[in-house]
């Protein structure tokens, strides 16, 4: 019985195929195209939840449905997500492979039997929203309908993006509706949305603010090191250029006393020439009369050195002359008076 009453609140929850939903919310921007997406709120949480924990490589599936044409709009109704399993996934890219393809059809004719792929999801982990080159090369060759689309999300930065085919191209699509069925409450939307947008964005807005300081102190300190080196090249530059200025100083100094120097050579022979300038001849050293003289010097030496004991005899001579003369002349007187 229970699961009889499953299936019955399963069957009333499906909207019929060319219904459109009654109970929704918007999100984001009215869509001027002629196109509308709706996501189940069911499905819009399960992709959340599959997407939140793949912050590694990227990861996806299909997007399960119908289409509707009314109000001259196409609407397209995306009531089932199917995981792309056996894919081959990196960081940037996600291939789906032969088998991933199979387990999907699979799943569509086991749990969404009557519905067709609308398009498909994966996430970018910390990349932002946009289509890659190779997003579009997969939007072009596997989902290529008019109807089908791409469902973007990012798990880190916790933002997401819808795309669609208009007039031949991939355009972003401004916005989208999430659905459910009457009378049940649409937890998920603009209000919880914009909540944490904003926290978010104020997030996101202090970074950028740190970032804006940090590049702007980066730039400062790039300009203050262009401005040292351009003045430290200044310098430079002077201090070459009065080194080179004191060098050529210098060397037409030595230039003017070279030519100084040998203008006063050239006088001094007008000079000698017209005999102005007598160069003065050193006398000639005869070793002959430089002997000759060494022996007068010696002689004459010798003749002072003997003129003392001459002087002292002949004072000798003379003192007894006049001692021989005054004996005599007592001896007479006294012969004399004797007499």
């Amino acid at each position: 019985m229970a699961k009889k009453s499953s299936a019955k609140r399963s069957a009333v929850a499906e909207l019929p195929d060319n219904m459109l939903p009654q109970n929704m919310i918007a999100v984001g921007d009215h869509v001027e195209e002629n196109k509308n997406i709706y996501i189940s709120q069911s499905v819009y949480k399960e992709i959340h939840k599959f997407t939140k924990n793949k912050t590694t490589n990227e990861s996806g599936g299909m997007l399960v449905g119908s289409v509707i044409d009314e109000f001259g709009k196409t609407n397209i109704v995306i009531s089932g997500f199917v995981e792309a399993k056996f894919c081959e996934a990196t960081p940037t890219t996600l291939k789906f492979t032969h088998e991933t393809w199979e387990y999907v059809h699979k799943e569509i004719e086991r749990k969404h039997n009557g519905k067709k792929i609308v398009g498909w999801i994966h996430t970018h982990p910390d990349f932002g929203i946009f289509l890659s080159e190779y997003d579009k090369f997969i939007q072009q060759n596997f989902f290529s309908d008019e109807h089908q689309i791409a469902y973007v999300v990012d798990p880190i930065q916790h933002i997401e993006g819808f795309y669609f085919w208009i007039n031949g191209n991939i355009e972003k699509c401004k916005g989208f509706y999430i659905y459910d069925k009457t009378g049940v409450e649409i937890t998920v939307g603009p209000e919880k949305e914009i909540q944490d947008n904003e926290s978010k964005s104020s997030m996101f807005s202090f970074k950028n603010i740190l970032l804006a300081i940090l590049s702007v102190a980066v730039v400062l300190l790039v300009f203050a090191n262009i401005s040292t080196s351009s003045k430290l090249k200044e310098i430079e530059k002077q201090q070459i250029t009065l080194t080179n200025s004191a060098n050529q100083s210098l060397a037409a100094m030595q230039q003017q006393i070279w030519s100084q120097s040998v203008e006063i050579q050239e006088l001094q022979s007008v000079l000698k020439e017209a005999g102005i300038i007598v160069e003065p001849t050193e006398p000639e050293t005869d070793t002959r009369n430089s002997g000759e003289s060494n022996d007068v010097i010696d002689n004459e030496s010798e003749e002072i050195n003997s003129q003392p004991d001459e002087t002292s005899a002949t004072n000798s001579n003379e003192s007894s002359s006049e001692i021989n003369s005054e004996s005599a002349t007592g001896s007479a007187t006294e012969e004399g008076a004797s007499e």
